[in-house]
């Protein structure tokens, strides 16, 4: 097998002769060619080396730029988060300070009655006492007229019948 792959081989290549004279045929080159070639090559790697250290840096200002922002929505946000806090703090010193002041103005009121009940005196009806059954005529019962003279009813009430009397007790 490997000599067929070599006869293979051999075929495809040139003969020696012949690839003796396309080396002869090719040009030589010199070192001013030389040096060009690498100058050229240098060139074209040092403008992609260039193209990638703009993109390099374009990427560099966006994320910076991005981040910047980020940092600035963050500051405005403490600072919203600080005066809500700020705020609050004050509404519930406020509020305990409403307290505080209710509940002294409760105290006084409690020491203001507990002072009155001490030196009341006996209670005494607003109004005289409904009469009793016993007191109660059974006189017809008079009634006052616009002009303040009285008059007897003209319908019957519960003190002129026995039957419809009320009673208190």
């Amino acid at each position: 097998m490997e000599g067929t792959s070599a006869a293979a081989n051999s075929s495809s290549l040139p003969p020696p002769s012949r690839r003796l004279s396309q080396i002869r045929r090719r040009k030589k080159k010199t070192r001013e060619d030389m040096f060009s070639e690498i100058m050229q090559s240098s060139r074209s790697d040092r403008a992609h080396l260039n193209e990638w250290k703009e993109t390099v840096s374009k990427y560099r200002k966006e994320v910076s730029e991005r981040e910047e922002r980020r940092d600035q929505r963050e500051e405005r946000r403490d600072q919203r988060e600080e005066r809500r806090d700020d705020r609050d703090e004050r509404w519930r010193q406020e509020d305990q300070r409403m307290k505080d002041a209710t509940l002294g103005l409760l105290r006084r009121l409690v020491e203001v009655q507990e002072r009155l009940l001490e030196n009341r005196l006996p209670l005494q009806p607003l109004f005289p006492p409904p009469p009793s059954p016993c007191s109660v005529s059974s006189s017809p019962r008079r009634v006052r007229t616009r002009g303040g003279r009285l008059r007897t009813p003209s319908h019957s009430t519960p003190v002129d019948s026995p039957s419809k009397r009320l009673s208190f007790f």
